[in-house]
């Protein structure tokens, strides 16, 4: 946890605002198409403790640590989805900084209501497919 912790500590955060969710059952579909789609690599899976989707498409496939107020940390999550160019002016409006999948959000807290505050830290460029499969 140490090593961790001095590696996100050590960047800046890609996204501070509000985490909410998806519908249940919705990312898990998103996580399928991903993967039919070459996006994300179907072993990854099992190394995180959830699904989430933010602001940036670039971000797919990638690692993140959420740090919710109060200082405690969540992770690492696999960045499994994004913001729809249309939505982007929506996500900009609502202070959005991550979209947890509903096991996620369940874990957390953030069932009834979205959690305020939440800084979204990269802690890995690692994790995409072999340009080849994208």
């Amino acid at each position: 946890m140490a090593l961790l912790m001095a590696t996100i500590l050590a960047t800046s955060p890609i996204a501070v605002g509000k985490a909410t969710r998806y519908a249940p059952g919705l990312m898990a579909e998103v996580v399928e198409n991903r993967i039919k789609w070459g996006q994300l690599n179907p072993n990854q899976g099992g190394r995180y403790l959830g699904y989430v989707a933010v602001y940036d498409c670039a971000l797919i496939g990638e690692s993140v640590v959420l740090e919710l107020p109060g200082g405690v940390y969540s992770g690492p999550h696999l960045v499994a989805d994004c913001g729809a160019v249309h939505d982007q002016e929506y996500l900009d409006s609502i202070d959005f900084a991550v979209d947890l999948s509903y096991p996620l959000a369940q874990r957390l807290g953030a069932i009834d209501a979205p959690i305020e505050g939440v800084k979204v830290w990269l802690i890995s460029l690692r994790n995409r497919p072999a340009k080849g499969a994208m």
